[in-house]
């Protein structure tokens, strides 16, 4: 059976959209496998753009049957918006095509409060993801490695001190607020229940019937709640682990497909060791339109790390990569990768010679500049996965094809 995962193999940002999409189009079923509406997907259709954070950016082909499994967590008003954008733009939308696992948990507006009043700290997107994961999963649990690092004492203070806002934090006129609202929510439901279905039974007959399968990511690995960088994660498991518990089924997938981005980007809080606050960080900014899909907030930029993605390749199993976005190092001069970390935590640097050269849409691997091909020889050799594709523009025809996507 031809199955396969897309998954993002840093903090996210790395163009899974698009190639969601170019799969998409051959596809039987895509599956959205965790997270909610704090991710998005961007993806170019001639010039159209699709941006989508709950519904599977399968739907935009129209060949697939798209679920929600239920790893995810969904606001009503947020999907019904997305699908009413997207209809607007010609995407047909019906329980035929788009289905909601009725085992995905409910993102309700209470939830949203408490994370915008609970959760400052760790940078979220105040989507209200955090809590409608509950306790352990909106991050105020505590993880023996504290006791390793010598930080229980003061991680066990602030959990008391979460406790102890969380009793407090909604006041009286808030709850009016939240009670009037029932009215809206039940309109709203009512427009989504058509939708509402139990999806395992029909992930299973497209499994029985050897149909081509597609599980789809959302965020990257290093937000994942237990391998990412905690407690600057969101609140699901963003790698390969999460696709089974997120879907209620086993599949070994042919392709595990991980998305990596020819630079290192990450939105919020938390650590970013090969992070660049000067000119070249800006450069990359602008050369990547790096500005979150759902928050609009402007991405940090950074070099390449390959000693984290050595770790990502470890935790999804990745037997395929995806280069994207090898355009924005243009004009940068000398690049540097990070390949290791010395004792304090620093990245350690390979330098390599960049190229001046516009490559934007080329779809031809030996017509890149020598230093653009040694890069990305360098980056396969270092991970020993193949790099299969190179994206080399926001268009979904802009691709370098290495090696096949498919399996026949």
């Amino acid at each position: 059976m031809p199955a396969y995962i897309v998954i993002g193999a840093q903090w996210g940002d790395e163009g899974k959209g698009k190639i969601v999409d170019v799969l998409a189009e051959k596809m039987d079923l895509v599956l959205r496998f965790q997270g909610g509406a704090n991710a998005g997907h961007t993806v170019l259709h001639g010039n159209t753009k699709y941006v989508t954070h709950l519904v599977p950016s399968g739907v935009i082909s129209g060949c697939a049957l798209n679920i929600i499994g239920n790893g995810c967590v969904v606001c009503p008003f947020t999907l019904l918006e997305e699908m009413q954008i997207l209809e607007k733009q010609g995407v047909c939308i019906t329980p035929a095509n788009f289905v909601i696992s009725e085992a995905a948990h409910m993102v309700l507006p209470v939830h949203k409060y408490l994370d915008k009043r609970l959760n400052e700290r760790i940078g979220t997107t105040v989507r209200g993801i955090g809590p409608a994961y509950t306790d352990k999963i909106s991050r105020s649990g505590i993880r023996w490695e504290t006791v390793v690092k010598g930080t229980f004492e003061a991680a066990y203070h602030e959990h008391l001190d979460y406790v102890e806002k969380v009793f407090a934090v909604v006041d009286k006129d808030e709850m009016d607020r939240l009670r009037a609202s029932l009215p809206q929510l039940l309109e709203t439901l009512e427009k989504l229940q058509p939708f509402v279905q139990d999806a395992r039974p029909q992930l299973a007959e497209a499994i029985r019937e050897n149909k081509k399968i597609l599980f789809e990511g959302a965020q990257g690995t290093f937000l994942d709640i237990d391998h990412g960088t905690y407690p600057f994660v969101t609140s699901s498991s963003t790698s390969i682990g999460g696709a089974f518990t997120g879907s209620g089924v086993f599949l070994d997938f042919d392709k595990r497909i991980g998305i990596v981005k020819s630079y290192t980007t990450r939105v919020g809080e938390g650590p970013f060791p090969t992070e660049l606050l000067d000119a070249n960080g800006e450069k990359l900014r602008k050369n990547g339109n790096e500005y979150g899909a759902t928050t609009g907030r402007p991405r940090r930029c950074g070099w390449l790390d390959l000693a984290l993605l050595k770790r990502s390749c470890l935790i999804n199993g990745f037997n395929y990569l995806v280069f994207s976005k090898i355009s924005c190092l243009s004009g940068l001069g000398t690049l540097k990768v990070a390949i290791d970390y010395d004792a304090a935590g620093k990245p350690v640097y390979t330098e390599l010679p960049g190229w001046d050269e516009d490559i934007e849409g080329c779809r031809d691997f030996n017509a890149l500049p020598e230093n653009c091909r040694n890069y990305i020889k360098f980056v396969e050799d270092f991970l020993q996965v193949p790099i299969g594709l190179v994206s080399t523009g926001p268009d979904r025809e802009h691709v370098i094809l290495r090696k096949t996507l498919f399996t026949s």
